[in-house]
């Protein structure tokens, strides 16, 4: 809760600017910092329940949908339009509104948690007081305080039933003590009177505090599982029986769900932005008219099937874009984790005449404090989405927690390095600094990996090299090296990236054949990006020579012949089925008995009546053949 709120400050000023500039374009960090707030109001907004989580998360969606059509104007050169203008001011005026919502909310779930741990603390105390008959007054004003913290919580209840059953033990608590305390004063503590006097506060106490964690309870919401696979099969047990009480799990999964989903939607572009969200939509809709068919006691109506039919459908392909889109993201985002950092140390050591030293030390220091967010919200994406196990995501966590505490200091060390040009110290703190984010990015970026799959991981990778293989045909074709010299960086990244993650699965695999196939087409991958890296060098100092862009582009196209092996690698065997039957067309069918004559009739003589001449005959089937007597 208070990481959010600090973030969302930290962000506010640089959102606003991105506001009130009419010509900022769309997608820099100004809109990444609007959208940062939503986002972490909405995850504020999750922690609360009722009027308060509907009004946290209603704004932030309004704000989302704002953001939107002010990038959309921008894009299209309307930026400086009056409707534009109009559009961006609501949206800095909402940014204002939405944060005094989440810290209200943050003050009172704090002030509900306070409260709650105040009477526990208390009640030991009035517990004491109430066992001893000779106790002083100071029990007494210690079940005064917990009365007085009991109807804080009371006051902060939206459930009206909550409220009243505190008020009412509040009162009757208050009664009973004054009458105990009256007796004690009179020297009756001891008396059966007291005594069943202070029994009765004790169990009264004790039903208090029941309450009381019962309204706090009911002010939060419920907890769904984890991970996304947990998730779909809450909200599933909650589709297939509407009607049961499931203290709210499945909508909460579902609710859940569709707040990643819009997450998600925050990191996109354009139309896919808008099908990811047209796709959330969707499915709070049909979760809204199932949950009401069942507040009304039809949850097992033919339209209520109707309606849990189309929100299973809507939820399956909410979790294929979903894992889709974060595949992507874990593609494109974790493709390169080191470079701002190494950047930045390059910035602190820079010479005392490099030109504008302070200025490109600031720009890098604000580079690495915005890859370093994108790399923990994409990994907490990662662990949200993905078919992650608990412990994975708890890992993610903690060491998303670890970058987020470790980033600040980093800069931190980076700017005394700067300001203390050639001292030790300021170096080999700055260095110790660097290497644990950097071992902890690692260690994060391996956790990711399990948590999404990796067959998915490589497609998204393969896509993304033919982007990049794309993006530099453009820029040879409009003679732009710098453009050139970009993408080609972007394919030896993500080729890296994919070296990391067959070499991991290697040492993670026990199957001899699989390791064995994997590795040889990660070794012929890793030939291919240094020819590739030179290749590009080469066209980029003559970017109108045909021999070297052909040059160039058989490089590229090689890496990526290279990519589809290694992915081939990671693929199923193909089952071994026996062999197919003959073709039955010239399958002939002979009758046996056609060619072979019927073996002869065998005669036995009754041995009980030898005067007989009876005989008994036993005829074999036909095809039975008898090899020996």
């Amino acid at each position: 809760m208070k990481r959010a709120l600090a973030l969302i400050d930290s962000k506010m000023n640089q959102a606003k600017g991105w506001l009130r500039d009419p010509n900022a374009p769309p997608g820099d960090a100004g809109e990444q910092a609007v959208r940062q707030i939503i986002d972490e109001a909405g995850k504020v907004g999750e922690l609360c329940a009722g009027k308060e989580r509907k009004d946290i998360l209603g704004t932030c969606k309004t704000l989302g949908q704002m953001t939107d059509q002010v990038a959309d104007l921008r894009a299209r050169g309307q930026g400086a339009t009056p409707a534009a203008m109009q559009k961006a001011q609501q949206v800095s005026q909402g940014l204002d509104l939405l944060t005094a919502k989440v810290e209200n909310a943050a003050r009172k779930l704090e002030a509900l948690t306070n409260s709650k741990q105040a009477i526990e603390k208390k009640k030991k105390a009035a517990q004491s007081w109430l066992a001893d008959p000779n106790g002083g007054p100071e029990g007494e004003e210690n079940i005064r305080a917990l009365l007085a913290e009991a109807k804080k919580i009371a006051e902060l209840c939206e459930d009206p039933k909550d409220r009243e059953d505190i008020l009412r033990s509040l009162g009757e608590i208050a009664a009973l003590t004054a009458k105990l305390s009256d007796l004690r004063k009179q020297g009756k503590g001891d008396t059966p009177e007291a005594r069943a006097l202070a029994k009765q506060i004790a169990t009264s106490l004790q039903n208090l505090q029941n309450k009381v964690n019962r309204a706090v309870a009911n002010s939060r919401p419920v907890k769904a599982a984890v991970n996304m696979e947990g998730k779909v099969e809450q909200a599933q047990r909650w589709i297939d029986n509407p009607s049961v009480d499931d203290r709210g799990v499945g909508q909460a999964a579902i609710r859940g769900l569709v707040a990643e989903g819009r997450r998600l939607a925050n990191s996109m572009m354009g139309p896919f932005r808008q099908d990811m969200l047209a796709r959330c939509d969707r499915v709070e809709q049909l979760a809204g008219q199932l949950a009401e068919l069942a507040a009304r006691g039809e949850g097992d109506t033919p339209q209520a099937r109707a309606v849990a039919a189309q929100l299973q459908e809507a939820l399956k392909d909410l979790k294929s874009k979903m894992q889709e889109a974060m595949t992507q993201e874990v593609s494109d985002v974790f493709s390169d984790t080191t470079t701002p950092i190494k950047l930045l140390a390059v910035a602190a050591t820079a010479p005392l005449d490099a030109p504008n030293r302070e200025e490109v030390f600031e720009d890098r220091a604000a580079n690495f404090e915005t890859h370093a967010a994108r790399l923990g919200a994409t990994a907490e994406k990662a662990a949200a989405v993905g078919a992650a196990n608990k412990a994975t995501v708890e890992g993610i966590q903690a060491a998303v927690k670890t970058s987020r505490e470790l980033t600040p200091q980093v800069v931190s060390a980076a700017r005394i390095m700067l300001r203390n040009p050639g001292n030790q110290a300021a170096h080999e703190h700055f260095e110790t600094m660097k290497n644990q984010w950097i071992d902890n990015v690692e260690k994060m970026t391996g956790l990711v990996d399990e948590a999404i799959d990796t067959r998915s991981l490589l497609d998204a990778s393969e896509e993304a090299i033919k982007k990049d293989i794309d993006k530099c045909k453009v820029a040879m074709a409009n003679m732009q090296p710098q453009m050139l010299v970009a993408g080609a960086t972007s394919i030896a990244r993500r080729a890296n990236r994919i070296l990391l993650v067959a070499k991991r699965e290697v040492e993670n695999s026990e199957d001899p054949k699989f390791r064995e196939a994997v590795k040889n087409a990660s070794d012929e991958l890793s030939k291919t990006i240094s020819p590739m890296v030179l290749e590009a060098k080469a066209v980029a100092g003559n970017i109108s020579d045909p021999a070297l862009q052909k040059g160039f582009l058989d490089s590229g196209y090689r890496i990526l012949g290279a990519v589809a092996k290694v992915r081939e690698a990671f693929q199923p065997p193909e089952p071994e089925f026996p062999p197919p039957p003959p073709d039955l067309e010239h399958l002939r069918v002979t009758d046996e008995a056609a060619t072979t004559p019927n073996p002869p009739l065998l005669r036995e003589q009754s041995t009980s009546q030898p005067h007989l001449s009876q005989e008994r005959m036993i005829r074999f089937p036909r095809n039975l053949r008898l090899a020996r007597w």
